[in-house]
């Protein structure tokens, strides 16, 4: 045990295809704990044959609220938060060691590799996307709800530098299937938390997010740096945001008010422009081809 153990906590629900390389990139913590969610699979067995202590308990769609239940259990100063679909590099294993002797900071922040159907990103939003997931115990607390991170004191985080050396890799979304998957199961419990904290649905907020979504994938993340992988990333993370609002449009109780109307008529107001102007330059053509020869 060093002098600054840390336990590594992952949650897991039949992943064991998963689980195995995520726990070899492990072996070098104090600790390793997994929470098996009833697997049906042979999940609970990778685990103990690559020396990780099984923690049964029911499953729940989404993993935030387990991951402070998890950490509970641990006896590490320091809990390293993971999921089965996550490596860590060994150039990282080496900075958390590092920075677990730390006095001056209670959470580092981890740039994550992104690979969404197998396929390594160029830009730095999802090649270097950093994550908070490594925190010292009993100081920091992990939230419970959906695709949150938790809050650390002002200066008291470690960010490490944007370098594939010390990255955790993520495959994300192997398939479409997998992302789909994630959809159905955040997608609702995220609607339902914005319902919780008092949120009310407008259509201006919605076209302002979804539309705030598809400017940061589909021009800032530069997408066609990888081809038709990048697009698809992008469009799978833009249409996650939309069917959240599409749930919380649904939980709200699917209003349909006047000025919701009125901003939907006025922010298509291009587009229906558009629309006209391409039906004045088709009638032309529409007649030219009908005055060839031979169209009839």
């Amino acid at each position: 045990m060093s002098a600054h153990p840390i336990s590594v906590c992952i949650v897991c629900r039949n992943e064991a295809d998963k689980l195995g390389p995520c726990l070899e990139s492990v072996a070098w913590a104090d600790e390793v704990i997994v929470m098996d969610l009833e697997s049906v699979d042979a999940s609970a067995d990778v685990a103990e044959a690559h020396g990780a202590r099984v923690v049964r308990r029911a499953p729940l769609p989404i993993v935030e609220p387990l991951r402070e239940e998890l950490a509970s259990v641990a006896s590490g100063e320091w809990v390293l938060a993971m999921d089965p679909d996550e490596r860590v590099s060994p150039g990282l294993a080496t900075a958390l060691r590092e920075a677990s002797a730390r006095g001056d900071i209670d959470a580092v922040e981890i740039p994550f590799t992104h690979f969404d159907f197998g396929h390594r990103p160029t830009h730095r939003l999802h090649r270097f996307e950093p994550r908070p997931r490594m925190y010292r115990r009993g100081v920091v607390v992990w939230p419970a709800e959906p695709n949150k991170h938790p809050d650390v004191a002002a200066g008291r985080t470690l960010r490490l530098p944007d370098s594939d050396e010390v990255v955790m890799i993520h495959d994300r979304n192997r398939s479409v299937v997998e992302a789909v998957d994630r959809v159905i199961r955040y997608a609702p419990a995220e609607a339902q938390a914005m319902i919780d904290r008092g949120e009310t649905f407008t259509a201006r907020r919605m076209f302002a997010t979804l539309g705030g979504k598809a400017r940061k994938q589909f021009i800032h993340g530069e997408p066609w740096l990888d081809g038709v992988p990048g697009f698809m990333r992008a469009g799978v993370l833009v249409a996650f945001h939309f069917y959240v609002w599409a749930c919380f449009w649904e939980l709200s109780g699917a209003p349909k008010t006047a000025e919701d109307d009125a901003y939907v008529l006025r922010i298509t107001a291009p587009l229906r422009g558009l629309r006209g102007l391409l039906s004045v330059v088709r009638a032309p053509l529409r007649l030219l081809r009908l005055l060839r020869p031979g169209s009839r």
